[in-house]
């Protein structure tokens, strides 16, 4: 029975891979509570969705606008400034902790460069080598 709905609702929609979806879609809608549009006849609820689809009982735009809602894993904002300062309030996991970070310039290939902190230590050391 349900391939007669399937050729029924190529007529409506002719892509049956869009045809798919949008049968989800509503087959969704009616587990989730909304009114049949047909008389049921205790089928199953793809059926009915199909049913609904070949008998143009429900819109097949705004099924597609929900489908195409329910994929999208980003909720679309129209307020872009406060997206921004809650992507720049939040936190962020920083392995260096809390401490400030020391550029540290290029040196040529083959040569050390210390940090400040590093190169007095180093001084020390070979000032008491020399000695």
């Amino acid at each position: 029975m349900a391939r007669v709905t399937v050729e029924d609702c190529e007529r409506v929609v002719p892509n049956r891979f869009d045809l798919v979806i949008l049968a989800a879609q509503r087959t969704r809608q009616i587990i989730a509570g909304e009114p049949i549009t047909i008389p049921d006849n205790q089928e199953k609820k793809p059926v009915i969705a199909l049913r609904e689809i070949a008998a143009k009982t429900v819109s097949v735009d705004n099924l597609k606008n929900e489908a195409i809602q329910s994929f999208c894993s980003v909720i679309q904002s129209t307020d872009v400034e406060d997206d921004l300062d809650e992507i720049v309030e939040e936190d962020t996991y920083n392995p260096y902790g809390s401490g400030d970070m020391v550029a540290i310039p290029h040196s040529a290939p083959g040569q050390v460069t210390l940090k400040k902190d590093e190169e007095d230590d180093s001084r020390e050391e070979m000032s008491d080598e020399l000695n």
